[in-house]
């Protein structure tokens, strides 16, 4: 059996990296499935491609550029050029068609210039790409120092469009839920993803990436157009950063210099868990996507989990990272030394590699189901006490009177790790008054905090732009609620948003620090 095994793993190498893959994306939702009502939702599976559709662009041309062993360090500074540009030409009024032609062209040159330096001036694809990406980051704080809301219409349709499911529309009527959906973002991303698909593997470009991979010297023997194809590939990288970068300014409604920080990181770490090895050569595109898959789905589980840091998600893609290049370097060692071992040799590292394999498969299995039992122990019961917390209704009657009272900052905030239930309400001339249900705390600040406060919500942040909208969703066990109602110069809006959700707009994430600045200090706030 172990023998059948063993030569089958041999027979089918290529294949093993994007199989193990495909059984740990498998194994990882199946787990969070069984352990968390909220993963069995369908818009809770879709929001995984929603929030990881621009991860997914990149990472597709990503990988042609390691099929060809090289790197490409400036995707994250690319993605941040493209929304600085895009929110900076359509605040003075272009039209939002040309803005995306030309920041789609902007990436292609961008892609190309550094391909050139690569190819023709023999420049490491690390440092070509390492200077790109700061000149990107560069040019972003040339262009604005501070972030630029989008409110175009056309943006904000291509953002916020619902595309529903067939079926699934029909089972949520029935149901009485709401319909799951996806955005246009992702539908942009799976076409791209099956052109990817033909162009790997159905075309003669596609042949040449893997022969270039395989051994450069020996495809420029052969005839192939190695230095076209390195331009092309570098150019088309170029094309899939910067649209990556517009599907994340259509999800944050904004361009900053300051986003997708570590974005390469997380790209290359989705290409290399999909299978595809760093020396080059050998991957498949599909796998990147199973890749994807497995950054979004740790994320969304340390979400569930609630009892764990944000940076969990780090080390665990760090860890599986350093698994599948041991992987990936096994297999590689193993093709070199079977061609000079004798057959028992051969046998017995067979037997070594399907031992090893089938260990790793066991630790994955396992700590899929140890984690969600990880949490903080507790022996005062706070444990206890926040995983039966029983979450109440937002009072927005309450925050709604209180406006009209005057305060032109209502906060309401539920849930948390000891289960608060807290209103404030924040008034022109300064006064700050706190409600938590048990005691009420009056403090006071200066009239020109609470202007500079709503100046730096409304106008820094856009508290009345459609970047900010209601995000909620049942908390877990460590994350607070929000509901915040801002009243200036004769405008009121008010939204809902919870901590560790992946929907949380980032200005509503600002939006509540500063407010908090503000508060009376509590043993609560995080």
């Amino acid at each position: 059996m172990l023998k059948r095994a063993s030569d089958f793993i041999s027979s089918n190498r290529r294949f093993i990296p994007l199989i193990a893959t495909a059984f740990l994306v498998f194994v990882a939702y199946g787990m969070g499935a069984i352990y968390f009502d909220g993963m069995r939702s369908p818009q809770v599976f879709l929001n995984l491609f929603r929030n990881s559709s621009f991860v997914l662009i990149s990472a597709i041309g990503m990988t042609f550029v390691i099929l060809t062993e090289g790197i490409d360090l400036s995707v994250s500074g690319v993605v941040a050029l493209t929304t600085v540009v895009s929110a900076a030409l359509l605040r003075e009024g272009w039209n939002p068609w040309l803005v995306i032609l030309l920041v789609l062209a902007i990436g292609m040159t961008l892609g190309f210039i550094m391909g050139s330096f690569i190819v023709y001036l023999k420049v490491q694809p690390f440092i070509a790409t390492l200077a790109g990406m700061w000149f990107s980051r560069g040019m972003c704080f040339f262009i604005s120092d501070n972030a630029i809301t989008i409110d175009d219409r056309t943006f904000k349709i291509l953002g916020q469009t619902k595309l529903l499911i067939p079926g699934l529309k029909e089972l949520a009527d029935m149901q009485g839920t709401p319909a799951p959906y996806i955005s246009i973002p992702v539908v942009v991303g799976f076409i791209l993803l099956l052109v990817a698909i033909y162009l790997a593997h159905y075309t003669r470009f596609g042949r040449t990436v893997y022969a270039i991979g395989g051994n450069k010297q020996s495809a420029r023997l052969m005839g192939l157009p190695v230095d076209r194809t390195l331009l092309l590939v570098y150019t088309f990288n170029g094309f899939c950063s910067a649209l990556a970068g517009l599907a994340f300014c259509l999800f944050v409604s904004s361009g900053h210099g300051l986003y997708a920080s570590g974005f390469e990181m997380d790209v290359i770490a989705s290409v290399v868990i999909g299978g595809t090895l760093l020396t080059g050569g050998s991957g498949y595109v599909v796998g990147t996507l199973f890749g994807v898959m497995v950054y979004a789905i740790t994320q969304a589980l340390i979400q569930f989990i609630g009892s764990l840091s944000s940076w969990w998600t780090k080390i665990v893609i760090g860890v599986l990272m350093l698994i599948f290049i041991g992987v990936q370097a096994v297999l590689a060692n193993r093709k070199v030394d079977e061609k000079t071992l004798d057959t028992r040799a051969i046998r017995h590292r067979r037997q070594q590699l399907a031992f090893g394999l089938g260990t790793v498969v066991v630790l994955v299995v396992l700590a899929t189901v140890l984690i969600p039992k990880l949490g903080p122990t507790s022996t005062n019961g706070d444990l206890a006490e926040a995983t039966e917390c029983e979450i109440q209704s937002f009072r927005t009657d309450e925050a709604a009177s209180l406006i009209e009272d005057g305060a032109v900052v209502a906060y309401h905030r539920l849930a948390g790790p000891n289960c608060v239930d807290e209103m404030y309400a924040i008034y022109p001339e300064g006064r700050i008054w706190k409600d938590d249900g048990e005691n009420t705390v009056e403090i006071t600040v200066s009239s020109a905090e609470v202007e500079n406060l709503l100046t730096t919500i409304t106008e820094d942040y856009g508290w009345y732009t459609n970047e900010i909208r209601d995000t909620y969703h049942t908390p877990c066990r460590q994350c607070f609620a929000h509901y915040v109602i801002i009243a200036d110069e004769g405008q009121e809006k008010g939204a809902t948003a919870v901590d560790g959700g992946v929907d949380m707009p980032p200005n509503y994430s600002f939006t509540l620090a500063v407010i908090r600045a503000l508060l009376p200090a509590d043993n609560n706030t995080p």
